[in-house]
């Protein structure tokens, strides 16, 4: 898929941001260094970052998707890893922290790899088994100068 020169940008820069991330989490994780600062237990972000089993989680997921777009290896992938991380961390700039600069880049770079890779997901959705398969319409049914349906049988 070639992408345009937006796009490359955009997946490259939100590459760098969760990269950053993670190795902030691996490094407050092994080490207890915060370079974004140690938060406040009471806070949401606090709580996070002291439940440490989801924390690692979290952090090996941002991982994971920062690779894949830094690499281009599947970063259709990437973005939908790092999609549900987006959104929760743009509802915490916009409510918790009003950091607006911060949530309007996260959103538009995450809003931009998701449009340029919608080609990737839509099968994905297409085919949601609940909706059931779409049968072609039936065709006009054929009778002949009888009155009698093409196909059927006449018992006598």
């Amino acid at each position: 898929m070639k992408l345009k020169l937006h796009e490359t940008i955009a997946r490259y820069l939100l590459g760098i941001i969760y990269l950053f991330g993670a190795v902030d989490g691996v490094l407050a994780i092994f080490f207890g260094m915060h370079i974004t600062g140690k938060s406040n237990p009471a806070s949401f972000h606090g709580v996070l970052q002291d439940t440490l089993f989801f924390w690692a989680f979290m952090k090996f997921i941002e991982l994971i998707g920062a690779l894949s777009l830094l690499l281009n290896y599947k970063p259709a992938l990437g973005t939908a890893l790092l999609t549900p991380i987006s959104a929760v961390l743009c509802l915490f700039y916009l409510f918790d922290i009003h950091w607006y600069y911060a949530f309007t880049i996260v959103a538009v770079l995450n809003a931009v790899l998701l449009r340029a890779y919608w080609p990737s997901y839509r099968p994905m959705l297409d085919a949601y088994p609940m909706r059931g398969r779409r049968l072609p319409a039936p065709a006009p049914a054929q009778t002949l100068a009888s009155g009698r349906p093409v196909g059927v049988a006449i018992a006598e």
